[in-house]
């Protein structure tokens, strides 16, 4: 029987184009399907060997957006066993806007979206047990914020059954309004992790910290914690060392999927292969961030994923 890793969290329509002449016409916008970790469960599909499924774990609607959200994940080689379809209303909506620079500013609509009660009911206790245990179980923050109190604490428990559990820092603004309780949330979920993945600006944001190091004190356990800074991937691992990597940056239409891109990439490349050093994973994973920053959207087609001679599924 093959391993399984569980990416959950929220997928969502997106619209993605330039509005700018809105106000006088029409606007061309592209319609896709977007969420951070489903991104990440995207770049890890791609890249995972034969011996692990990648599953995504979210609930929608029994709308057509829902139906054609779940083909495509069939179509990424992503199972669909532990999704609930019994929601009442159909998927989030969000818009990205980008600027000269590729950086993106969004708006949401997702007040209703059935992955905010994705642990209700009876459904979401048969869910829980289902996810229970993975050999990789990936989580975000925004996974997190969605939910309210109690599905929180469920999230964090069923997290650490498993192996090997990864975090995504990503702290939004927006949906992390509450400063003082997501530092306090954070910090509690670090606790139960092995491995966590940082943005610096979003660390800078919610911890008003000005060097990447000072996130090593505020997150103290040993794990394996990567943080992505200008040029640099600094990381500590689980022996308390703390070591730094340059990164090569090149041409960056879009900077949509970066952290998710490199995440998905990262874990998979660990799972693939325990003789890499952890250097030669981080700068592989990083190869595939530097290819998908070149094209706007989220996923990139396959066809330009680099070859990193994966004996595949």
């Amino acid at each position: 029987m093959n391993q399984k890793a569980v990416f959950i969290g929220e997928c969502m329509i997106e619209l993605n184009g330039d509005i700018s002449s809105l106000d006088l016409s029409t606007s061309n916008m592209q319609v896709n399907f977007g969420g951070d970790t489903y991104n990440s469960a995207v770049y890890f599909s791609r890249l995972a060997n034969k011996n692990i499924s990648t599953f995504f774990s979210t609930a929608l609607g029994k709308d057509t957006f829902s139906q054609k959200m779940i083909q495509r994940f069939k179509t990424e080689k992503i199972e669909c066993d532990f999704i609930r379809t019994d929601g009442k209303n159909p998927p989030g909506l969000y818009s990205i806007e980008i600027n000269k620079n590729g950086e993106r500013s969004f708006s949401y609509w997702r007040d209703k979206s059935p992955s905010k009660y994705i642990f209700k009911g009876e459904n979401g206790k048969k869910l829980l047990e289902q996810i229970k245990g993975a050999n990789i179980f990936y989580f975000s923050g925004i996974s997190a914020a969605i939910l309210d109190g109690a599905q929180k604490k469920q999230l964090i428990k069923i997290a650490s059954t498993a192996n090997i559990c990864a975090f995504d820092f990503n702290f939004r603004s927006q949906l992390h309004s509450k400063k003082n309780h997501y530092r306090e949330l954070f910090k509690e979920i670090n606790k139960n992790i092995d491995i966590h993945f940082i943005s610096f600006d979003d660390a800078k944001e919610l911890f008003n910290i000005n060097n990447p190091y000072d996130i090593f004190e505020i997150l103290n356990k040993k794990n394996l914690v990567i943080i992505r800074y200008k040029d640099m991937i600094v990381y500590r691992n689980s022996s308390m060392e703390i070591k730094s990597i340059k990164v090569p940056h090149g041409k960056v239409v879009d900077m949509t999927a970066a952290g998710d891109s490199f995440n998905g990439s990262f874990l998979a490349l660990m799972f693939n292969d325990n003789s890499l050093a952890i250097e030669e994973k981080l700068l592989k994973a990083h190869s595939v961030t530097s290819e998908v920053v070149k094209h706007k959207g989220a996923i990139i087609h396959e066809s330009y994923m680099p070859n990193m001679n994966i004996q595949r599924r």
